[in-house]
Protein backbone atom coordinates (compact mmCIF):
# COMPACT_ATOMS: atom_id res chain seq x y z
CA UNK A 1 0.00 0.00 0.00
CA UNK A 2 2.95 2.58 0.69
CA UNK A 3 4.69 1.41 -2.37
CA UNK A 4 1.70 2.23 -4.25
CA UNK A 5 1.41 5.58 -2.69
CA UNK A 6 4.81 5.94 -3.36
CA UNK A 7 5.13 5.32 -6.98
CA UNK A 8 1.87 7.62 -7.72
CA UNK A 9 3.62 10.54 -5.79
CA UNK A 10 6.85 9.97 -7.78
CA UNK A 11 4.55 9.81 -11.13
CA UNK A 12 2.25 13.11 -10.50
CA UNK A 13 5.11 15.05 -8.29
CA UNK A 14 4.56 18.55 -10.62
CA UNK A 15 0.52 17.71 -9.52
CA UNK A 16 1.77 17.97 -5.64
CA UNK A 17 3.79 21.04 -6.59
CA UNK A 18 1.32 22.89 -8.17
CA UNK A 19 -1.39 21.93 -5.36
CA UNK A 20 1.23 23.03 -2.56
CA UNK A 21 1.99 26.54 -4.88
CA UNK A 22 -1.58 26.87 -5.01
CA UNK A 23 -2.18 26.54 -0.78
CA UNK A 24 0.17 29.19 -0.47
CA UNK A 25 -1.13 31.74 -2.52
CA UNK A 26 -4.92 30.79 -1.48
CA UNK A 27 -3.56 31.01 2.07
CA UNK A 28 -1.50 34.46 1.74
CA UNK A 29 -4.64 35.61 -0.11
CA UNK A 30 -6.87 34.61 2.79
CA UNK A 31 -4.37 36.24 4.94
CA UNK A 32 -4.19 39.35 3.20
CA UNK A 33 -8.16 39.45 2.50
CA UNK A 34 -9.51 38.66 6.21
CA UNK A 35 -8.95 41.73 7.63
CA UNK A 36 -10.07 43.82 4.94
CA UNK A 37 -13.25 41.42 5.05
CA UNK A 38 -14.16 41.98 8.59
CA UNK A 39 -13.51 45.42 8.62
CA UNK A 40 -15.86 45.72 6.09
CA UNK A 41 -18.77 44.70 8.74
CA UNK A 42 -20.69 47.13 9.73
CA UNK A 43 -20.04 48.40 13.83
CA UNK A 44 -23.51 47.41 14.61
CA UNK A 45 -24.04 44.50 12.56
CA UNK A 46 -24.83 42.13 15.74
CA UNK A 47 -26.72 44.61 16.85
CA UNK A 48 -29.45 45.57 14.50
CA UNK A 49 -33.12 42.95 13.53
CA UNK A 50 -32.70 42.08 9.63
CA UNK A 51 -35.48 41.25 8.00
CA UNK A 52 -35.00 39.30 4.74
CA UNK A 53 -35.65 40.85 1.72
CA UNK A 54 -34.76 39.18 -1.22
CA UNK A 55 -34.24 41.64 -4.21
CA UNK A 56 -32.34 41.60 -7.54
CA UNK A 57 -31.69 44.65 -9.51
CA UNK A 58 -30.74 43.53 -13.03
CA UNK A 59 -28.49 40.89 -14.64
CA UNK A 60 -24.80 41.80 -13.35
CA UNK A 61 -26.50 42.61 -9.36
CA UNK A 62 -27.89 38.85 -9.61
CA UNK A 63 -24.62 38.23 -10.77
CA UNK A 64 -22.45 39.84 -8.35
CA UNK A 65 -24.62 37.82 -5.49
CA UNK A 66 -24.37 34.79 -7.10
CA UNK A 67 -20.75 35.14 -7.41
CA UNK A 68 -20.39 36.51 -3.63
CA UNK A 69 -22.71 34.08 -2.83
CA UNK A 70 -20.83 30.90 -3.93
CA UNK A 71 -17.17 32.62 -2.49
CA UNK A 72 -19.19 32.91 1.03
CA UNK A 73 -19.61 29.38 0.29
CA UNK A 74 -16.39 27.86 -0.34
CA UNK A 75 -15.23 30.27 2.84
CA UNK A 76 -17.71 28.01 5.16
CA UNK A 77 -16.82 24.99 3.91
CA UNK A 78 -13.62 25.87 4.16
CA UNK A 79 -14.02 26.95 7.91
CA UNK A 80 -16.34 23.61 8.37
CA UNK A 81 -12.71 21.78 7.15
CA UNK A 82 -10.86 24.02 10.06
CA UNK A 83 -13.04 22.81 12.79
CA UNK A 84 -11.46 19.41 12.37
CA UNK A 85 -7.89 21.01 10.95
CA UNK A 86 -5.51 23.68 11.77
CA UNK A 87 -6.99 27.07 11.04
CA UNK A 88 -9.53 29.24 12.85
CA UNK A 89 -13.17 27.52 11.45
CA UNK A 90 -15.43 29.71 13.65
CA UNK A 91 -14.37 33.19 12.26
CA UNK A 92 -13.85 31.63 8.13
CA UNK A 93 -17.77 30.17 8.67
CA UNK A 94 -18.62 33.80 10.04
CA UNK A 95 -16.89 35.51 6.92
CA UNK A 96 -18.41 33.19 4.31
CA UNK A 97 -21.84 33.70 6.17
CA UNK A 98 -21.78 37.18 5.98
CA UNK A 99 -20.67 37.32 2.16
CA UNK A 100 -24.14 34.78 1.46
CA UNK A 101 -27.68 35.62 0.93
CA UNK A 102 -30.26 33.11 2.48
CA UNK A 103 -33.53 33.38 5.13
CA UNK A 104 -32.12 33.00 8.78
CA UNK A 105 -28.57 33.89 7.81
CA UNK A 106 -28.33 36.74 10.39
CA UNK A 107 -29.57 34.03 13.45
CA UNK A 108 -26.81 31.70 12.19
CA UNK A 109 -24.45 34.76 11.86
CA UNK A 110 -25.17 35.85 15.76
CA UNK A 111 -25.21 32.04 17.39
CA UNK A 112 -21.51 31.92 15.48
CA UNK A 113 -20.14 35.33 16.31
CA UNK A 114 -21.44 35.77 19.93
CA UNK A 115 -18.71 33.03 20.90
CA UNK A 116 -16.50 35.05 22.72
CA UNK A 117 -13.12 33.65 21.57
CA UNK A 118 -14.85 34.37 17.78
CA UNK A 119 -15.95 37.66 18.32
CA UNK A 120 -12.59 39.02 19.97
CA UNK A 121 -10.90 37.38 16.52
CA UNK A 122 -13.00 39.38 14.70
CA UNK A 123 -12.39 42.49 16.73
CA UNK A 124 -8.87 41.64 16.77
CA UNK A 125 -9.09 41.43 12.93
CA UNK A 126 -11.07 45.11 12.87
CA UNK A 127 -8.27 46.72 14.87
CA UNK A 128 -5.99 45.35 12.21
CA UNK A 129 -7.83 47.23 9.06
CA UNK A 130 -7.75 50.35 11.83
CA UNK A 131 -11.62 49.96 12.09
CA UNK A 132 -13.88 50.63 15.53
CA UNK A 133 -14.59 47.61 17.39
CA UNK A 134 -18.12 45.75 17.31
CA UNK A 135 -20.82 45.94 19.14
CA UNK A 136 -22.96 43.35 20.31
Amino acid sequence: MLEAFLQFADQHQTYFYWAAVASGVLFVIGALATPYLVGLIPTDYFVQQKNYKFQVHGFWHGLGLLVRTLFGLILFLAGVIMLFTPGQGILSMVIGLSLMEFPGKHKLEYQLASHDPTFNALNWLRKKANKPPLER
